[in-house]
């Protein structure tokens, strides 16, 4: 298993690439999250590792905060056998289901939705602060060097790379 640091998540990947038909991922691909310490959850990572590389499990990746969170990612299929093996690692707190793509089946529940999203953000903000969840906010969001804007693709597409140039305001 590789593991592979950034500065919000710590993915968990298997040595050798799997095949994923992306179509079928966009459909039944999801996970399990689960919510506790730090502590707890990196410990918990480290025992996925042989599930991981065996494929009972496709991939995991947790948050790099106390408090933390771990996404372990199956396809609908699999997901009580990835729900046993997070039970008799030891998960014990919320273990939240939520689809990746497919959120037509994530809107199917949509208290469980919100209770997901209510705990990705009180997670966050506990392990960030206010200021702290700002900045990560600001840092997502911002345009990576290199990487073009929607609305140049828009000019360019249009013939009009220089369009924030002319006279006038700039915009469209």
């Amino acid at each position: 298993m590789k593991q592979i640091k950034d500065i919000i998540w710590t993915r968990l990947v298997p040595d050798k690439d799997r095949l994923i038909d992306s179509r079928e991922w966009k459909k039944h691909g999801g996970k399990w999250i689960v919510f506790d310490s730090a502590e707890r959850i990196q410990d918990l990572a480290g025992k996925l590792e042989p599930h991981i590389d065996k494929g009972e499990i496709e991939s995991a990746k947790y948050w790099n905060g106390d408090p933390s969170a771990v996404n372990v990612y199956s396809l609908d299929r699999d997901r009580m056998k990835a729900w046993e093996i997070l039970k008799k690692l030891g998960a014990r707190h919320v273990l939240v289901w939520e689809y990746d793509y497919a959120w037509d089946k994530n809107l199917r529940a949509p208290l469980t939705l919100a209770y997901s999203w209510f705990s990705k953000f009180r997670t966050i903000l506990q392990s960030r602060g206010i200021t702290g969840t700002a900045r990560l906010a600001r840092d997502v969001l911002r345009p990576k060097p290199g990487a073009e804007t929607e609305r140049e693709k828009r000019n360019e597409t249009r013939g009009r790379k220089d369009a924030g140039n002319k006279k006038g305001n700039g915009h469209l």
